[in-house]
């Protein structure tokens, strides 16, 4: 069976006004090439994002790619809240996402990856199909999770009823434990990356890639560490890169949510 690779962008807030553009040209680029490339993936959007850069985000869903939630205000304290409290606000985030492009968001990213049972119960209570915010990794959060783990269903309900929310692991590369994408891949290269999602290949979990609009737009704003614009300027080329390598293992292009609904129909005709 050919391996399935999810290519998923997480459309981070601007640090101010000044950085409006990094949004809306990183967005489009990254729409064009994958477009180029005939590939569809998965925009995680915070609500504030939705809310300032409409046209955006709605060009998103017009592209046929899918747009899940990352979160109200992509702030890490919004998963540190207690159940009812992350309830309310992901229940105002997933309005803002609906009302802007008209369809209700089913999966989700917590900020920085910051995800806890709480959070789960949150979006379970808010009829989600799936999040994707473990990174398997002990220099991670929730690093208990098997390095190369496939998607699995987070016991949420005290009801005995059958489980209902999928969690999709985000991709490692096994050679330094960080997550395949985003900084880390203009950082340590085209190589780096490819070597991990080889290695990925070989199991039988989907791969899992992240990137940022931020990662394809070259901005060195003064005050920005190093880390936030290094290799910003090749970052798109790399990425192009990565797409043929992909292709060339014969990977199969999916977006979260249509993987999410095969291990749902998986499950369901399995009787787990």
């Amino acid at each position: 069976m050919k391996p399935y690779f999810i290519m998923t962008v997480d459309v981070d807030p601007p640090f101010s006004s000044k950085q409006n553009y990094v949004i809306e040209k990183g967005v489009t680029l990254l729409l064009d090439l994958f477009n180029e490339h005939k590939i569809k993936a998965t925009f995680f959007v915070p609500a504030v994002v939705a809310e300032k850069f409409p046209a955006t985000v709605k060009r998103i869903v017009e592209c046929r790619h899918e747009v899940a939630c990352h979160g109200l205000k992509h702030e890490p304290s919004e998963t540190s809240l207690c159940v009812n409290r992350q309830i309310e606000i992901i229940k105002k985030a997933t309005k803002i996402i609906e009302d802007t492009i008209g369809i209700k968001p089913i999966g989700f990213r917590a900020p920085l990856f910051k995800v806890n049972r709480s959070c789960w119960i949150a979006l379970y209570k808010n009829g989600y199909l799936y999040d994707s915010s473990i990174v398997p990794s002990p220099l991670y959060w929730n690093y208990e999770v098997f390095l190369f783990s496939e998607p699995f269903f987070l016991e949420i309900s005290e009801k005995n009823e059958n489980p209902t929310l999928l969690e999709i692991p985000v991709s490692v590369n096994p050679l330094l434990l960080l997550p395949l994408g985003g900084a880390w891949l203009r950082i340590f290269g085209l190589k780096w990356a490819k070597i991990g999602i080889k290695i990925n290949f070989t199991f039988p979990a989907p791969t899992i890639f992240y990137i940022h609009p931020k990662d394809v737009i070259y901005d060195n704003t003064r005050g920005l560490k190093w880390y936030f614009y290094k290799n910003t300027g090749s970052c798109l080329k790399i990425l192009n890169k990565i797409i043929k390598y992909v292709k060339q293992n014969k990977a199969r292009f999916i977006t979260a949510r249509d993987l999410a609904k095969l291990y749902k129909a998986y499950s369901t005709k399995s009787g787990i």
